[in-house]
């Protein structure tokens, strides 16, 4: 049953990916970054979901092991995707040289972080879970920083989003998956769906970009207050 639940998040990660990839010309640096992470998660899921397919050994063993470089590298990366749309959608701050730069280094800084916990101190081992078999890190410690601030961010970027711009699906989205990760430690594949709840809510919110910066609502005409008719 969880295998068949990941597999369908898979498909619809991959689905979210070519929209993303659709809309590209309304944030050509967002719109990819969005698609490569979907592509990306999609990996993930059917990762674990194939796991009751080839069993424990040297082929899931391998099929499991970018997952972690998936998490390690793609997650930090949301922050300059989610950046560019907000800007985009008229968060002026965020459009600024210095808070791009500040935003560019923290991104930085939790890809350097994901890489030393989950690639360099990399040591799978098997775990089984319901239908589900698949590799986990054993030497992993404490909680997953990387992810923590990354979603932190979201929310952060997204609350500006909806203040200003009126556009909620970041901000509701990432509180979505800040819910689902908490939840996550017990129930692996509830972050899993947390995961697709918050692409889904970065996908609509470019949409709602490329909708606002289409040429058609740009040359739209602004309404004009029509005249009082006199009474006699």
């Amino acid at each position: 049953m969880i295998s068949f639940l990941l597999a369908s998040i898979a498909l619809c990660m991959l689905a979210l990916a070519a929209t993303a990839a659709r809309l590209r010309r309304a944030a050509p640096v967002g719109a990819p970054l969005v698609a490569v992470v979907c592509v990306g998660l999609a990996y993930d899921c059917a990762a674990i979901a194939v796991g009751p397919v080839l069993g424990f050994g040297s082929a899931l063993h391998a099929v499991n092991q970018p997952r972690y470089w998936i998490h390690a590298v793609l997650t930090p990366l949301m922050i300059l995707a989610v950046m560019d749309l907000a800007a985009r959608a008229g968060v002026v701050s965020l459009a600024r040289r210095p808070v791009r730069i500040g935003l560019g280094a923290l991104t930085a800084v939790l890809v350097a972080l994901g890489v030393a916990s989950d690639v360099v101190a990399l040591r799978l081992a098997p775990e089984t879970y319901a239908d589900t078999l698949r590799y986990v890190n054993d030497a992993a410690e404490g909680p997953p920083v990387p992810a923590i601030v990354t979603i932190l961010v979201l929310i952060g970027i997204g609350a500006a989003l909806w203040r200003r711009a009126g556009v909620p699906w970041l901000c509701l989205g990432s509180v979505a998956m800040f819910v689902a990760a908490a939840a996550g430690f017990a129930h692996f594949w509830i972050g899993n769906t947390g995961e697709l709840l918050l692409q889904a809510g970065i996908v609509a919110t470019l949409a709602a970009v490329a909708a606002r910066t289409s040429p058609a609502h740009a040359s739209a005409p602004t309404p004009q207050p029509q005249p009082t008719p006199e009474t006699a």
